[in-house]
């Protein structure tokens, strides 16, 4: 991982961050419970799914909190305009909580993702992490040691979480940034760091933010959910030759091993 993301993350965890808790309760409405739950469940927003990488390719640094969750308002404002289902006079209030939630939440996401990059460096693993990796193959990290591999996705330890992980699996083609890329996503024997928002088994947690445990990260990287990294079949391999006539390059967060193939 480059310094520049390291001083970032590091005044960042010395900061913490807030993440506004709003569940559902007997305050709301059924009006409230719906229009919720279309929001959360039924808008699918490619800009704010992507909106972590923007800062990064955009701007070559992480966002700050307050900085990520107004633009995460501004794009979902944009896409609610023309939603039948959304009244800007009458739903604004409610639903702006409802946004500040959601980014909260992704943005936290995200850091404990770079958090882990960091760890997994320190622990004598390369990691790759890349937009393509995450919006087609559907995983947060490919790590590599010793010439094998583990495709691992970190998400929070609830059955929503965990649950919605899953739902990803069977995604297969998708265009982004002008490319249309053939693959099918297959998440057999994939590893999942599992964190709660307190203290737990698999993490600690400083100022708002959960850090994985060494020994949790090292017993999920056994050898039953590793694969060959050489095998010409594994899925950064195949993610990188699955766009026809091009060669789409992956380098490791230090720097030191590329995978660039190319289809025909």
């Amino acid at each position: 991982m480059n310094k520049k993301y390291e001083n970032q993350i590091l005044r960042i965890i010395k900061k913490g961050i807030k993440e506004r808790v709003f569940s559902v309760d007997s305050t709301f409405t059924d009006a409230q419970r719906v229009l919720k739950n279309n929001y959360e469940n039924h808008l699918y927003m490619t800009e704010c799914v992507n909106l972590f990488w923007m800062f990064e390719e955009k701007y070559n640094r992480i966002p700050s909190q307050s900085e990520y969750v107004e633009a995460y308002k501004y794009y979902s404002f944009e896409n609610l305009k023309n939603k039948s289902w959304y009244d800007d006079d009458k739903d604004k209030e409610f639903i702006t909580k409802c946004i500040e939630w959601r980014a909260d939440r992704a943005y936290k996401s995200n850091l404990i993702e770079l958090m882990t990059v960091k760890q997994l460096e320190l622990l004598g693993y390369q990691v790759f992490r890349h937009k393509y990796i995450d919006v087609i193959m559907g995983v947060d990290l490919v790590v590599v040691k010793d010439n094998k591999c583990w495709y691992v996705h970190v998400t929070k330890n609830t059955d929503y979480s965990r649950n919605k992980v899953f739902e990803k699996g069977s995604y297969t083609s998708k265009t982004i940034d002008k490319k249309n890329f053939r693959f099918h996503r297959d998440f057999t024997g994939h590893v999942k760091f599992l964190y709660s928002c307190d203290e737990s088994k698999n993490n600690t947690v400083k100022n708002g933010l959960p850090l994985f445990k060494n020994d949790y990260v090292l017993s999920k990287l056994d050898d039953k959910h590793s694969f060959d990294f050489n095998d010409e079949y594994n899925q950064l391999r195949r993610l990188s030759r699955s766009v026809i006539r091009q060669t789409i390059e992956f380098v490791s967060t230090d720097n030191k091993m590329v995978v660039n193939e190319t289809s025909y």
